[in-house]
């Protein structure tokens, strides 16, 4: 303990002059306390001397410098699986044992899991959570199932603490069929056919047949046999079903259930596909003949959704976008310093200004060498390129996590980053303040946040941004890698169909996704617009939601400057919604629908994988236990070394009025001198 003031030593010698003078003033003073005797008078003296310099002494404000020593125990976290294929019935830590566990650590409580399980997310989130504590073990009680994440033991692999696993669930091989994957697209066009593949899984049902139906509408459209050959047994099937009605439309896949399954819940699902009523016709510029150009052909042709023209040189005099009725424009070096098109600024002409062409058309720009981007930049498409020179970059491909316009697989990203580099233009890049990068600029080894391939929208027209050149090596390495075009067709083709949807500028709408999980909450926005298309959010919003169960009425509540409603987890189906309110004594409607899939993640795999836990905890150096074992968990962290209290060791300030001590024995000095001077003056 340390005592600090900032003031000087001498105004100590100050405080006692204080007290000097007020102690001298009150009892030496001529014919002041004269009747108390002498001996009296000195020691009240002193006490009053005392009381005022400890006074004047605290108005100095002097501080207390102290080291405060704080013991933690060791925090063991008990990690308990709470997704449906557990059983939560039976306690595994009886009282005893859990007092037994507190009186030597900080024991948390934790659950994970529900109708998904993600065991290394919940492992990660531990790690992040208690990241700088004394963290001293992990207690995963779990059955080893999980159905999203990476595998928990490559993320166990670098925990610095054990991960002790209790093995719940049964082992036990049950008789069960289940439709285990189905893969679709999610748009498709009026008139096409568009693929279905649907991946069943059996287990000790060899030698039974069950029957594969595809229906919609309550119209059965495939019906196809299947016997269970094997033990066990697993087939993907092929399947192709007719887009005859636009629309979102849903379709309800079901495999015949036997007697003997385990369970039926995941003999059904369904899903939702959006029908477009027309193919998309996209137009791709470009002011010289680029290689890139055949690669965006090609991976355009191969999409019987999309019709591609293509203008090159010479033939953009012959393009004309009032003509053409196209949805999308992929421009590549556009615009060039030489090359007029028509629909952009001149590179004639000192006028830089963007005209209606890019005011309603939605497009794709691809940067490379040769754009001005003088003029690109006066286009205010929503990405400005500030440069002095014509110099580019070479630059790779780094996945941004965040990004959230639509979805990616993780392995086509993957091999995405594994790409050669594209030439980009050199500059600063200043993007709209709603723009998204589903891919960000890697600089030789510096990831930067320099946008790669990003997206905006302005009013009602989306913009898609490529920042280089050098496609065509993209499509070609894909090849040489996987044998196919497919990972770049893929991304060709989200770039296209985000891009070229359009929204209205309706005074009031409702804005939903076309398709919900049945795990995830239904959350819906509304937009109302004033005359001068601001937002407003002050008349009442009325939903009304048509459900298997009849009508349900809702409020939307205001939030920010629009409103939200939440409807919770809604059961698998087709859902309408029509909503209204009244502004200014207009009313407005906005009506939709929307679709919930079902998800049976947690009914795909009913058996109890130990080995997994097994394996978490003779990674992380500790041992996986049976439920019935729970009990001896205190004795094998005791055994431990490591599992230690941390004491914790931090400098504090007090100020010397805020301590007790000083102000009982202010009290006592003043009580002191009271006491006495009643005493004898009595």
């Amino acid at each position: 303990m340390k005592l600090l003031f900032e003031y000087p030593v001498y105004f100590l010698l100050l405080c006692l002059l204080a007290g000097a003078v007020f102690s001298v003033a009150l009892y030496f003073f001529p014919r002041r306390n004269s009747s108390l005797p002498s001996s009296v008078r000195i020691i009240l003296a002193l006490l009053r001397f005392l009381a005022v310099s400890l006074l004047a002494f605290l108005l100095l404000s002097p501080l207390v410098r102290r080291n405060v020593n704080t013991r933690e125990k060791p925090i063991v976290v008990i990690a308990q699986d709470a997704s449906q294929s557990v059983d939560l019935s039976t306690p595994l830590f009886n009282r005893s044992t859990l007092r037994s566990l507190q009186s030597d650590y900080d024991v948390v409580l934790d659950t994970f899991g529900g109708a998904t399980t993600d065991i290394s997310s919940a492992l990660s989130s531990i790690a992040d959570r208690y990241m700088g504590r004394n963290l001293g073990a992990v207690v995963l009680a779990s059955d080893g199932i999980y159905n999203q994440g990476i595998n928990p033991s490559l993320t166990a692999s670098s925990f610095t603490v054990p991960v002790y696993t209790v093995a719940l669930g049964d082992t036990t091989t049950r008789c069960d069929a289940a439709i285990a994957h189905v893969r679709y697209n999610r748009i498709a066009y009026l008139g096409n056919q568009f693929p279905l593949e649907v991946t069943l899984r059996a287990v000790r049902l060899k030698g039974s047949r069950a029957t594969l139906t595809v229906t919609h509408n309550g119209a059965t459209l495939v019906s196809q046999s299947v016997s269970y050959s094997d033990d066990p047994f697993s087939i993907t099937l092929p399947l192709s079903l007719t887009a005859d009605r636009p629309g979102l439309q849903s379709y309800t896949i079901t495999l015949s259930p036997l007697d003997d399954e385990t369970t039926q819940a995941n003999n059904r699902c369904t899903i939702a596909v959006e029908v477009l009523d027309s193919r998309q016709k996209i137009a791709i510029l470009a002011a010289v003949p680029h290689p890139d150009v055949s690669a965006l052909r090609q991976s355009i042709q191969n999409n019987q959704n999309f019709e591609v023209e293509v203008f090159v040189g010479p033939q953009l005099q012959t393009f004309d976008p009032r003509k053409g009725n196209y949805s999308l424009l992929i421009l590549h070096n556009l615009p060039h310093a030489t090359v007029p098109v028509p629909g952009l600024p001149s590179p004639r002409s000192a006028d830089r200004s963007a005209t209606s062409l890019f005011n309603n058309t939605p497009a794709i720009f691809i940067l490379g060498s040769q754009t001005d981007l003088a003029r690109f930049n006066a286009l205010h498409s929503g990405l400005e390129v500030i440069a002095k020179t014509q110099k580019t970059d070479q630059v790779t491909a780094i996945r941004n996590n965040a990004f959230g316009l639509f979805s990616l697989d993780d392995d086509i990203a993957a091999r995405i980053e594994q790409l050669p580099p594209l030439l980009s233009p050199f500059g600063n890049y200043r993007p709209s303040g709603n723009m998204q990068s589903l891919f960000y600029a890697r600089i030789g080894t510096f990831a930067s946040d320099r946008p790669l391939i990003a997206f905006c929208q302005q009013g009602p027209v989306r913009r898609a941004f490529v920042a280089g050149e050098g496609l065509w090596l993209w499509r070609l390495h894909d090849y040489l890698a996987t044998g196919s075009h497919n990972d770049f067709d893929r991304l060709v083709e989200k770039m296209i169909v985000y891009a070229s949807m359009q929204h209205g500028k309706d005074r009031f709408r409702v804005v939903a996704e076309r398709i919900y999980r049945d795990n995830e909450p239904v959350t819906l926005q509304a937009e109302l617009y004033d005359d001068n298309y601001e937002l407003v959010n002050t008349p009442q919003v009325q939903l009304t939601l048509s459900t298997p169960q009849g009508n349900k009425t809702y409020d939307f509540n205001p939030s920010g400057s629009s409103y939200s409603l939440s409807l919770g987890s809604l059961t698998p189906g087709q859902y309408s919604y029509t909503a209204s309110t009244t502004f200014n004594g207009t009313p407005y409607t906005a009506s939709g629908i929307f679709v919930v899939e079902q998800l049976n993640l947690e009914q795909l795999n009913l058996t109890a994988d130990h080995s997994l836990l097994n394996t978490i905890a003779r990674t992380t150096g500790a041992v996986m236990l049976q439920p019935d074992q729970c009990s001896s968990l205190p004795q094998l962290l005791q055994q431990r070394d490591d599992l230690k209290s941390v004491v914790y060791s931090h400098t504090r300030y007090t100020e010397l009025l805020n301590l007790p001590l000083i102000f009982i024995l202010l009290v006592l000095l003043l009580a002191a001198e009271w006491a006495l001077r009643k005493y004898f003056l009595n």
